[in-house]
């Protein structure tokens, strides 16, 4: 009698982690609403936006790995994804993002059929950044200040445990985190303190 909830309860769990690891529209667009901003580095092709419209990020302080392999320390990469395969380079996904954000660094891994995590990083302007922020309360988001390295830090819970959605974002990087039936916060900590300082 008490298998068949918690069989309802794994299905439910695996179809939200395929949502959550999925590509939610084939556009790449990181805002479905972003107008005037996006024609300064078109999210059609971040990868070209990187090279062809560095202003974004041109001042900024933060030191963001080019690699998935760099993101974080060794130890708290392994322990997180160590036993997952790299499945993409993020492009394609649409998640929240500021408006003219371009993508600079994207890991989509997984192991089996409901694990896994999706990291995008990407650098718009300080004030499409703040902008961006004011938006994700209404989204279910809830938002502080965080001690450890002086970003906003926004969470939303998902529907099984260790399942959540998180942005850090200070000046003009945005982090877009999103650990899936894994408990991901060490890593993130990492990866929050080596772009950060």
């Amino acid at each position: 009698m008490s298998q068949r909830p918690r069989s309802l309860t794994v299905i439910a769990g695996a179809a939200l982690a395929l949502a959550l690891l999925a590509g939610c529209a084939p556009e790449p667009a990181p805002s479905p609403t972003s107008t005037a901003t996006q024609s300064e580095s078109p999210s059609e092709s971040p990868s070209e936006s990187a090279s062809a419209s560095p202003s974004a990020s041109a001042t900024s302080t933060a030191s963001i790995p080019t690699e998935c392999d760099e993101l974080g320390s060794e130890a708290s990469r392994q322990e997180m994804v160590g036993d997952m395969t790299l499945q993409s380079d993020g492009q394609g996904f649409v998640r929240p993002a500021p408006d003219g954000a371009t993508l600079v660094l994207g890991c989509d891994w997984i192991v089996g059929d409901a694990t896994g995590l999706l990291v995008l990083i990407s650098t718009a302007t300080p004030e499409a950044v703040t902008a961006a922020i004011a938006t994700l309360p209404e989204e279910g988001y809830t938002c502080q200040v965080s001690d450890d390295f002086g970003a906003q830090f926004c969470e939303l819970p998902g529907a099984g445990p260790d399942t959540e959605e998180i942005v850090v974002a200070r000046d003009d990087v945005w982090i877009y985190y999103a650990p899936v039936n894994r408990n991901g916060r060490a890593f993130l900590s990492d990866i929050a303190s080596q772009i950060f300082g």
